[in-house]
């Protein structure tokens, strides 16, 4: 739980960054990039309760910068305002991707990233 919280406020704030610092990332609306932002920490909370453990380090790193891609690119469609190029995609999934590198790597070391197998 404390990895989701932690990611609804990274993520808004590293799209927010992206678009401000980014020639071809353009948000008109405070709302847009946090909307895109606590989209991706969904997902990429699912995508780790789903894939990650030590042996699917790496795996789990690089789905969720594809997923970040194309989450990034395509929900910046639905807003009429908004302006991302694929690249500008691409950039904004590498910079979530290394912040996504240390999260993973300090729930993988804390323990937290461990599946529980429930008998009975």
């Amino acid at each position: 739980m404390l990895n989701l919280i932690m990611k609804l406020i990274i993520c808004p704030i590293v799209v927010a960054i992206a678009g401000s610092m980014l020639t071809n990332v353009n948000f008109s609306h405070v709302y847009q990039p946090i909307v895109i932002g606590a989209t991706l920490a969904v997902a990429g909370h699912l995508l780790e309760w789903a894939l990650l453990s030590r042996n699917t380090f790496w795996f789990s790193t690089i789905t969720d910068f594809v997923f970040s891609t194309l989450i990034i690119y395509i929900l910046g469609y639905f807003f009429f305002t908004a302006q991302v190029t694929f690249f500008g995609a691409v950039v904004t999934a590498l910079l979530l991707t290394l912040v996504e590198f240390f999260v993973h790597m300090w729930l993988i070391r804390s323990g937290r990233a461990r599946k529980e197998m429930k008998l009975g």
